[in-house]
């Protein structure tokens, strides 16, 4: 009987474990349930799945770029060749919250004891990713390939916590095989703060048998290269061959163009910044109110590290007025990512500490008071966020638009999209309009060009500058352009037609006045039209755009 006790209680620490972890999934899936598709769901995973079926929207210009994410793409492909897109997304998502919470219970287990507070953090962390990014980078969402390199960072995040170095280096190179940028600038400050942390060590122990010591440590290395190189790779092949002046025009378009928003420091929102830059100023001051550990140590040398990521990328964007080049080169690795998601759990970390105390930091807040108060304010901030979560849940008997469809009439783009799946060519080619995102998604044909599918190799990258210009563009610039190429009238509608073999178009209603007469209508719904290309000459006429 004596022998059953301890097995006993290995079960109840293990379902403990359990719905402790089942727990954060759920905080996070509260978070990240958006209906489908999500923001980046049809750019990932319609490349998974033309990725695994070439024949799958064979022509289209988007899917069939290079390759930046290989990992991604060869795990998740055949997924989306067995199950529909909606399904496979889903499936995706729990594995990737199921992957983010292992990561996230595995960087607190060092630092915050105790299922409740674990609990808490990860309600916090899930709250600060939302409101104290600067460069509008997430963790929790829909599925794709940064997310799965997030839950190994997470992990490796712990590691360093619990001075385990190797270990982190390791899920480091993780990371980097699913997203080399997310994993690679993990990588990086690992090995700095590893450097930090030995020379604050210098004066301990040498190992005993060094020998051994120095044969793990090659080994470690190894592997978390090996590993980081399955990412690494394939986004080095990107630009090999590619003429300078190609490249420097790619990411100029990458950094300016498309993605300012992300990667051009000068044109975040302030009101971003500002919540990010308050976000670290109370990260601080309430570490600063906790005793001393080594691995508060670590952590604050994890984060301060990530930060100098970002005060070195704001540095670098200084250099765009005298070395414009060089500067956004630089600029497209995405110097702020890593703080964007460090800085929350930092944050989080460190409040769940102040407002629940643990045994050891008790009786540093036995004459501080305002501590329950802040906790109190805490939980209904959570609450609170909870209710406003639920209302994009989609939940039985809900109709909400996914948040890729934003830019579109969401019901008239999927019927629409639905009939064109059922009634034209698999081989046909579409003009589509320039706000949408999910054609891919719900039509499964090709389309010419889209502004939220850039490819990543610099060679796509300014061929689809161009194929936008042509498609939307009044004046040649990204600046004033059409929502449809209808606009333009029916000579440059066939031109374009022509030069890109598109054999339809779909279009919004209203942008039919562009034209004079009635051109013949393959289909037509309250927001949409399919159009056969080319056009008749003797069924419109071009008119003056704009």
């Amino acid at each position: 009987m004596d022998g059953e006790k301890p097995r006993s209680r290995c079960w109840v620490t293990r379902g403990t474990l359990l719905a402790e972890w089942l727990l954060i999934v759920v905080i996070f899936a509260a978070a990240g349930a958006w209906p489908v598709p999500d923001v980046n769901e049809s750019h990932y995973l319609a490349k998974a799945r033309h990725a695994v079926d070439p024949s799958w929207c064979a022509g289209d210009f988007f899917l069939e770029s290079q390759e930046a994410h290989g990992l991604f793409f060869r795990l998740l492909g055949p997924l989306t060749a067995v199950a529909s897109l909606p399904l496979a997304a889903w499936i995706g998502r729990w594995v990737g919250w199921i992957a983010l919470a292992l990561g996230f219970r595995h960087a607190l287990a060092s630092v915050i004891p105790g299922i409740g507070r674990r609990l808490l953090a990860a309600a916090l962390f899930s709250l600060a990713l939302r409101f104290t990014t600067m460069a509008g980078e997430w963790l929790i969402g829909g599925c794709e390939a940064k997310v799965f390199a997030w839950a190994a960072v997470l992990a490796a995040w712990g590691e360093i916590a619990a001075g385990r170095w190797r270990w982190a280096w390791i899920l480091g190179g993780l990371a980097t095989a699913w997203h080399p940028l997310v994993g690679g600038w993990m990588m990086l400050i690992t090995a700095g703060c590893f450097l930090v942390d030995r020379q604050a060590l210098r004066g301990a122990a040498p190992c005993p048998a060094m020998g051994n010591c120095w044969i793990r440590s090659g080994l470690t290395l190894a592997l978390g290269m090996g590993l980081a190189a399955v990412g690494l790779w394939p986004a080095l092949q990107l630009a090999a061959g590619v003429p300078l002046a190609v490249q420097q025009e790619a990411a100029r378009i990458y950094v300016v163009d498309r993605l300012p928003h992300h990667l051009l420091p000068q044109t975040f929102p302030e009101a971003l910044v500002s919540r990010h830059l308050l976000a670290i100023v109370i990260w601080w001051v309430l570490a600063g109110l906790l005793p001393a550990s080594e691995s508060r140590r670590r952590i604050a040398w994890v984060t301060l590290a990530a930060l100098g990521l970002s005060l070195a990328g704001w540095i670098i964007s200084l250099g765009e007025a005298f070395a414009p080049a060089t500067t956004y080169g630089l600029l497209r690795f995405y110097w702020f990512r890593l703080a964007d998601g460090l800085v929350p759990l930092a944050l989080a970390v460190a409040t769940t500490a102040v407002c629940w105390p643990d045994a050891d930091s008790r009786k540093s807040f036995e004459k501080r008071p305002w501590q329950a108060v802040l906790a109190v304010a805490l939980l209904i901030l959570l609450l609170v966020d909870l209710g406003k979560q639920a209302r994009h849940w989609p939940l039985p008997g809900r109709s909400i638009p996914p948040r890729s469809d934003k830019r579109v009439a969401a019901d008239a783009w999927r019927d629409a999209c639905d009939w064109i799946r059922r009634e034209t060519p698999t081989t046909a080619v579409f003009l589509t309009p320039r706000g949408s995102g999910s054609f891919h998604w719900w039509a499964e044909r090709a389309e010419v060009v889209s502004w939220k599918n850039i490819p990543q190799d610099p060679e796509g990258i300014v061929t689809w500058r161009q194929r936008v210009l042509d498609c939307f563009s009044f004046d040649g610039t990204l600046t004033s352009m059409s929502r449809s190429t209808v606009e333009f009238g029916l000579q440059r509608l066939n031109q374009v037609a022509n030069r890109y073999e598109a054999d339809f178009i779909l279009a919004p209603q209203s942008s039919l006045a562009a034209l004079s007469g009635t051109p013949p209508v393959a289909y037509r719904n309250a927001g949409y039209v399919v159009l056969a290309l080319p056009l008749p000459r003797d069924e419109a006429q071009q008119v003056t755009a704009r």
